[in-house]
């Protein structure tokens, strides 16, 4: 709910700033690449032997856990609509993004492995040793934002932005590495075991602060941290459960006369 206030609070800021009808529409067109961290918890349909948690960058690992991480990677073209002044821009376009997940065995040795159980029949229970499981989603889709430049010198700027996205999914492609190859024919039988299908569709919610570098009608340069960010739909990755993600993106806005 706290996310919903601050879009809440943001849009009833714009509504409030006066636009003049003697302001002239500004048109540019941004191109973008950016990527994220997710943070998560490892899916539990993976039916791993060891007692294991979910591990993320930069925290403590012991030997007996495995760690999990799962990544946004994109690059776009945004064509933007700039009106009050030139302090609100409304931004569309088209983006392609990859999520990247993966699961492995943390050590400090290479070659390590977990185990999966794979079945139980009967009395037989069935293992198989793995280095490592990753897993890339790619999606296009097409984002919706508003950009609100809150100061503005002559060459210089400093913003926040709304956003949300809509992307379906264009490919999917899960490995799994086994310590020993000729396993690797049972791949699809582990997969039809775990039963998670990654999401044909992609949706989030972001927002950011930005600067914003050069002159008025002029190429600029945008680099942008992300605030606390959410992704809202399930099953994007059939490895790790999502909860939220921060990031960094760079674009280069070239305006249209």
């Amino acid at each position: 709910m706290k996310r919903n206030y601050l879009f809440l609070i943001f849009f009833l800021s714009i509504k409030a700033i006066p636009v003049q009808s003697q302001d002239s529409n500004n048109f540019a067109i941004n191109f973008e690449v950016g990527s994220g961290i997710v943070m998560g918890e490892l899916n539990k349909n993976w039916n791993v032997r060891q007692d294991v948690g979910s591990n993320y960058y930069y925290s403590d690992y012991n030997s007996n856990s495995l760690y999990t991480d799962m990544t946004i990677a994109y690059f776009g073209i945004k064509p933007e609509f700039t009106f009050a002044y030139n302090k609100i821009g409304v931004i569309t376009g088209l983006r392609f993004t990859r999520i990247n997940s993966n699961m492995a065995k943390y050590s400090a040795s290479e070659g390590d492995y977990f185990y999966l159980l794979n079945k139980v029949d009967g009395n037989n229970t069935e293992y198989f040793r793995i280095n490592n499981i990753s897993q890339d989603n790619d999606y296009l889709g097409f984002p919706f934002e508003i950009r609100y430049i809150f100061y503005q010198s002559r060459t210089f700027g400093l913003y926040f932005k709304a956003g949300t996205e809509i992307n379906f999914k264009l490919n999917s492609k899960t490995d799994i590495q086994f310590l020993n190859e000729p396993m690797e024919t049972y791949q699809n039988e582990i997969l039809e075991n775990v039963g998670v299908t990654p999401n044909p569709i992609y949706s989030s919610v972001y927002s950011s602060i930005g600067i914003k570098i050069g002159k008025r009608n002029r190429v600029n340069y945008n680099f942008e941290i992300f605030l606390p960010s959410y992704i809202r739909t399930p099953d994007n990755s059939s490895i790790v459960v999502p909860n939220s993600y921060s990031g960094f993106q760079f674009s280069v806005q070239v305006p249209v006369k």
